[in-house]
């Protein structure tokens, strides 16, 4: 009854407006319409998806943004389609929207289903996080031995945050340090968007927002005063079953050449000009950057995949399209729940593949492999088709070094 109350309250309150726009018979765009003079997001649930993208963001932000964004956008004073294009299956409807006094376009894409692919109301205008640390701005010694506390195959570190220490998750995958919303709460009145999106085999993580980082210290990489993203960690404190400030990313870690030692338990962080104790890898193989993911080429069933390099990710991952051609060649096959960083649970198949190769003869065995949809990697049409993410089963076979200025992996033995 209050949902219906409240429902009937909405459409009171926007009714009176939307007279004075002529309704365009499309009924997302009138809706629209409804939901911007009724200063509420809620007529315009319908025809919204997980998919929906607002402007140039990625689509996890488009619920919050939306949230703040409709209820500031209005009252219009005018909205009418002045033209509207075929794009595949999709339609592009551009729109003459007067607010203020001023008529300006806007676009929207619509699916066959009547679905809001892409919302163009604004153009993202949230702060934006410069994740870049200039030399003087990070103390960064020469190397380090860091001791780690591997749960559920994910790599845990101790560092110190504005007093505070506590355990933050390693992960290669992740663009840049980030904190822990819980425990670094942002300004009620902050939204913001880190440079790079938040994304991994273990999904979108949630909502971002910011945190001016007063000191940090991981081991004697250390920095002041710099805002640093926040975000909702509840779902990887799940999944490792430990309390996080934080995840320490690509930016921490781009002057180095990362080993993860897996059976030791830590990992070395080495600069070019230090000496190098370990032995001669096994193997060396390039790869290529694809903003501050490593990408190398893998050879499975014959074929040959691009794929990213990611110690967060606990599975290897391969698109969902690929699951068909590897049927009969899973060892163990079975479905799988996968937990996502933002809390959400998909069902997918999983097994092992049992021989991978990258750019050499060394084998990597029994590869236990994800497939599922990775789409969200590959919404940028100018960065490198990914195919999938190798993790924690290829990455520990060997002592692996990911070596980042001369963009090379490094295989070891045990």
């Amino acid at each position: 009854m209050k949902k219906l109350f409240l429902t009937c309250c909405f459409c009171l309150n926007f009714l009176a407006a939307a007279l004075a726009q002529e309704a365009t018979g499309v009924a997302p765009l009138d809706q629209l319409v409804a939901a911007i003079n009724a200063k509420s997001v809620e007529p315009l649930q319908p025809y919204l998806t997980p998919e929906t993208r607002l402007g140039s963001l990625p689509p996890a932000y488009t619920a919050r943004v939306l949230a703040q964004l409709i209820p500031q956008f209005g009252p219009l004073e005018g909205f009418r389609v002045v033209r509207q294009t075929t794009e595949g299956a999709n339609t592009r409807y551009v729109c003459a929207i007067t607010r203020k006094g001023t008529e300006k376009e806007y676009d929207f894409l619509l699916t066959p289903t009547g679905t809001f692919a892409e919302l163009n109301l604004a153009q993202a205008s949230l702060k934006k996080i410069d994740t870049a640390f200039k030399p003087e701005d990070l103390t960064t010694p020469p190397s380090l031995d860091v001791p780690v506390r591997i749960s559920h195959d994910l790599l845990l570190v101790e560092a110190e945050a504005d007093g505070r220490r506590g355990w933050f998750f390693l992960d290669s995958g992740a663009p840049a340090l980030m904190l822990n919303k819980k425990t670094f709460p942002p300004a009620a009145t902050e939204t913001t968007l880190a440079v790079n999106g938040a994304k991994g085999v273990n999904g979108a993580v949630g909502g971002m927002s910011y945190h001016l980082t007063k000191t940090f210290d991981w081991s004697g990489i250390r920095f002041e005063n710099k805002e640093v993203a926040t975000l909702d960690l509840t779902g990887l404190e799940q999944q490792t079953g430990v309390e996080l400030l934080g995840i320490i990313g690509f930016n921490l870690l781009n002057q180095y050449a990362l080993t993860l030692d897996y059976r030791a338990q830590k990992v070395l962080l080495r600069k070019p000009t230090t000496p190098d104790a370990l032995p001669a890898p096994l193997m060396r193989v390039p790869f290529t950057l694809r903003g501050h993911l490593p990408v190398v080429a893998m050879t499975a069933n014959g074929q040959t995949f691009q794929m990213g390099i990611d110690c967060g990710a606990q599975n290897n991952l391969l698109d969902q399209q690929f699951e068909a051609a590897f049927a009969n060649k899973l060892r163990k096959p079975e479905k799988s729940t996968l937990h996502g960083g933002d809390g959400a649970l998909r069902t997918v198949t999983s097994g092992q593949l049992a021989d991978v190769r990258l750019a050499g003869p060394l084998p990597f065995r029994n590869q236990q492999t994800v497939f599922s949809d990775i789409s969200q990697f590959n919404q940028n049409p100018d960065k490198t088709l990914l195919q999938g993410l190798l993790g924690y089963p290829l990455l520990s076979q060997y002592r692996t070094t990911i070596d980042y200025v001369n963009k090379q992996l490094e295989f070891r033995k045990w």
